[in-house]
């Protein structure tokens, strides 16, 4: 495998995972747009229209910034706890996800804002929620 097929397939998969896509509706695209369902079975000529097809439905690549981890041990475990869950939620995890939780909870835009208080009961909102989907 090339060294640009192999960047084409990672910006293809970034791709997807930036979208939240779940697999058969990126399996769908894959199969709409070039006739394969799978990107292994694509030429780069192909993958490169996916690619387009991404951006056409609002993918930007290196639109999506990393954050630093949170200077509070607690908030860092919301993190933590909300990223095992990732695989049980439509949100997949993200962060974007996270911030709808905390604020529909407790009334905070993001959890680095959380004060003592507010963090515990974000936690252990989040440790029923892996009780009940039988997680960690």
């Amino acid at each position: 495998m090339t060294a640009n097929r192999q960047k084409l397939l990672a910006q293809l998969h970034i791709a997807k995972k930036d979208m939240a896509l779940a697999d058969e509706s990126y399996r769908a695209l894959l199969h709409r747009v070039t006739g394969k369902s799978s990107a292994r079975e694509m030429s780069d000529a192909q993958i490169g229209r996916v690619l387009a097809e991404f951006s056409a439905l609002g993918w930007k690549k290196g639109r999506f910034k990393k954050y630093a981890a949170s200077a509070h041990p607690d908030v860092r475990k919301v993190f933590a706890l909300w990223g095992s869950l990732k695989d049980h939620l439509d949100c997949k995890g993200s962060r974007a996800g996270l911030r709808r939780f905390v604020e529909n909870m407790v009334g905070v835009s993001d959890p680095n804002f959380l004060d003592g208080k507010q963090t515990q009961q974000v936690i252990e909102a989040l440790k029923a929620m892996q009780r009940r989907y039988g997680v960690g």
